[in-house]
């Protein structure tokens, strides 16, 4: 049991470093077409880095068993009386006690798992360890809890400070990019297997790159006190290399070398996109561009990638989280609603059609392969969980809190969000945070994975019901600070 919790941990933070990247196997000077027959998959965790050993098991803690502590309430639609933020003299506030209290219990997490010596959170609970997809949830999740008042104003300047400190010096590769992962301790650079990684040769994630800076984006906006230390951080870094010809670029070592590779699907590509729209970087192919196809799935209409893990290498998973976070955080655009309701839709009506709450994600899990992409469609079939070789696990399906939580805040009108919400409100452990989710299959009960990005999502989605369904970044009119 040890073994196996201590390889979750390491193995939940690999995976969702790696696997968010679905690079292709060719160049990103061609476009997106290339061969039909991939020579490796390598969002694969085994293909990073074979010459180097895992971490001992004495490097991570086991965590303590969790234990599911019931909320008292259960949420209802919206507050009586809507929380509108004040752009100069107030914070939003939860009205509800069971939002309350949610808030409180996923802001567990952070006190357990942020760093004083660097100001990173860890990405798994107890796991020093860390990507830039991954603090990015942590930034939104420090700020979504401080503007809901559960920590005092000097502490959140005292970790902002700590943050920028270590991100003003951090280590930087000759790319000019920070490197894929980090130790959340020193702050120096690790490979994707947590082994030190001292000349940075592990490449970048555009799509990590891309949700840290838009964190970074809206703590510059509603914080302008940190704007000109924040600018000052990203203009060290070396931004055009995360865009080419249009296409979002990511880097991944080969043969000693990095090989620069287009990097993600449909959701994914757009919601990084559009947050590097907030930087002034443009990625035109991805944004107008994508090669999409119709599918149906149980009667609804979706769009899916064409490209998939036959065509290119990566598999094309049509999940909620890049929907979802887009929604919070950017709010949607007319061009991606149709597909957002659609995709909602499908969920809602397999319910209806098997009685199985149907909320997909990509999650990290408790028990082996330890990180899943549950999708409504992937790889020319619906339902499918697999992992990031294409493996199928029909039976690790799973009702993700993260995604409950957000559709809850994004629909708060609908029964079945209502439903979704209601089924995961009680998923925490009282000392360590919120839990991935529960399985299907009622046998095995609850996923007991703790993370970061479950945890900063509800906080990120309590935030957008406070603030009255606003999403988390300012409009450039209000872009003015939202407390004295």
């Amino acid at each position: 049991m040890a073994t196996s919790g201590i390889k979750s941990m390491i193995l939940q933070s690999v995976l969702y470093a790696t696997t968010n990247q679905q690079p292709l196997l060719c160049p990103s000077t061609a476009t997106w077409q290339c061969s039909p027959i991939p020579s490796m998959i390598i969002a694969a965790p085994d293909n990073f880095n074979l010459d180097v050993e895992t971490p001992s098991p004495q490097t991570v803690p086991e965590p303590n068993p969790p234990t599911v502590t019931p909320l008292p309430l259960k949420p209802t639609a919206t507050p009586d009386k809507p929380v509108t933020p004040s752009p100069t003299t107030s914070l939003p506030r939860l009205i509800q006690e069971a939002d309350q209290i949610a808030a409180r219990r996923a802001w567990k997490y952070f006190e357990r798992n942020w760093n004083p010596q660097t100001g990173l959170v860890n990405s798994g609970d107890n796991l020093p360890w860390t990507t830039w997809w991954d603090q990015g949830s942590a930034l939104l999740g420090i700020h979504a809890a401080y503007q809901l008042g559960l920590l005092p104003q000097d502490v959140f300047q005292n970790r902002m400070n700590r943050l920028l400190q270590t991100l003003e010096k951090l280590p930087l590769p000759p790319t000019g990019l920070p490197n894929k992962a980090y130790s959340t301790h020193t702050a120096e650079m690790r490979h994707l297997n947590d082994t030190p990684d001292p000349k940075g040769t592990s490449g970048w994630s555009v799509l990590d790159m891309a949700r840290f800076l838009l964190g970074l984006h809206i703590m510059r906006s509603h914080y302008p006190e940190y704007s000109d230390r924040i600018n000052h951080i990203v203009a060290r870094w070396n931004l055009a290399k995360l865009v080419k010809d249009g296409w979002l670029n990511g880097a991944i070592p080969r043969a000693g070398q990095l090989l620069e590779v287009q990097e993600g699907r449909l959701g994914y590509e757009q919601y990084a996109a559009h947050s590097l729209k907030l930087w002034n970087i443009q990625a035109t192919n991805a944004l107008s561009n994508p090669p999409v196809k119709v599918v149906q799935v149980d009667g609804i209409t979706l769009q899916v990638d064409q490209r998939n893990l036959k065509n290119s290498g990566a598999t094309n998973y049509l999940t909620n989280d890049p929907y979802l976070l887009w929604g919070l955080e950017m709010g949607w655009n007319d061009t991606v609603k149709p597909q957002v309701q659609n995709l909602f839709k499908v969920q809602q009506q397999r319910f209806k059609r098997t009685g199985i709450l149907t909320a997909i994600n990509e999650d990290s899990l408790d028990r082996p392969p330890y990180f899943l992409y549950y999708s409504v469609y992937t790889n020319g079939q619906s339902w499918q969980a697999v992992n990031v070789s294409g493996k199928a696990y029909p039976q690790l399906r799973f009702v993700s809190t993260k995604a409950a939580f957000s559709w809850f805040a994004l629909m708060p009108n609908d029964p079945y969000t209502k439903k979704l919400r209601d089924f995961v409100q009680n998923l925490s452990d009282k000392n360590r945070g919120y839990l991935s989710g529960r399985y299907e299959n009622s046998q095995l009960g609850v996923n007991a994975s703790v993370d970061v990005n479950t945890n900063a999502i509800i906080l990120e989605s309590l935030l957008y019901q406070a603030r009255d369904r606003h999403p988390l970044v300012l409009e450039a009119k209000s872009q003015v600070r939202q407390q004295k």
